[in-house]
């Protein structure tokens, strides 16, 4: 059936966007009388009511405070279903890490250029037998002076390479993953770190991954910022030293320092070298 020839588009639209809005109204409010404004929901649902004799400004106002500040749309709205946070975050993030930190000595010849910064290093691990209310300085000086003489005196030596190792003891709070040129180097490293806690090495939780991935020495050059600069030379064959530790705890802002070597900045540290 075609249209009126008299048919008013904005008329049509206006009285549709009135039934329907002011029968969610009706329902929304269905326990407050209408037509008072004794009370603030009542006045609220006078407000949120459509007139015909309504501008358009005055239709999309309605509209919105109902929909959105009287929060009708979110009541209607279904709950959008999402992992639960606990199920993510599980015990173990909240426990108090330690993480050690190596720098590559610096060398002019080979760190003069942008392209070539000093490489660094990190491994950290968890204190699944300690939380951030049982933790206290008399633990951290324990572990400061475990680490120190692990790690520090002298500084230890990590050699980066190409290859992946991993060891994974998650109970004892262990997911390490290192770069290093050889199996070898990759447990001398992991029985390092084992050694803060005298934990035991399992020789099933470590894992080599070999590759036949060749890197180049001379990756070649390209354009930053205007200049020609050389590219960054990917997982290259280095020494880094043992720099700094620290002990991170959940609701403490700042890391405690435990240890740091000769030329670190860090301020109150428990254990100097």
């Amino acid at each position: 059936m075609p249209l009126p020839d008299d048919f008013n588009e904005w008329q049509h639209l206006k009285d549709t966007i009135r039934l329907w809005h002011n029968k969610g109204v009706n329902q929304y409010f269905k326990s407050t009388e209408s037509d008072s404004l004794e009370t603030p929901k009542k006045s609220l649902k006078v407000a949120c009511t459509m007139k015909d004799s309504d501008t358009s400004t005055m239709t999309l106002m309605r509209m919105w405070l109902f929909e959105v500040t009287a929060g009708r749309l979110q009541s209607v709205q279904r709950p959008v279903y999402g992992i639960p946070w606990f199920e993510i975050q599980s015990e173990r993030t909240f426990k108090p890490q330690v993480k050690l930190c190596f720098l590559e000595p610096y060398d002019f010849e080979i760190h003069g250029s942008e392209s070539t910064p000093q490489l660094e290093g990190e491994i950290t691990f968890r204190l699944m037998h300690e939380s951030s209310e049982t933790i206290s300085r008399s633990d951290a000086e324990t572990i400061a002076r475990k680490i120190k003489s692990v790690f520090a005196t002298p500084p230890f030596i990590w050699h980066k390479g190409h290859f992946k190792c991993t060891y994974f003891d998650i109970e004892r709070g262990y997911e390490l993953k290192l770069l290093v040129p050889s199996k070898t180097e990759g447990e001398r490293i992991i029985r390092a770190v084992l050694e803060i806690q005298e934990h035991p090495f399992e020789r099933d939780f470590l894992q080599f991954i070999d590759n036949d991935r060749t890197y180049s020495t001379s990756p070649g050059t390209h354009r930053v910022y205007g200049r020609t600069v050389k590219k960054f030379i990917k997982r290259r064959t280095t020494q880094i030293k043992f720099r700094f530790a620290q002990l991170l705890i959940w609701g403490k802002q700042n890391p405690v320092n435990l240890v740091a070597t000769s030329g670190s900045r860090l301020r109150s540290v428990i254990e100097r070298v």
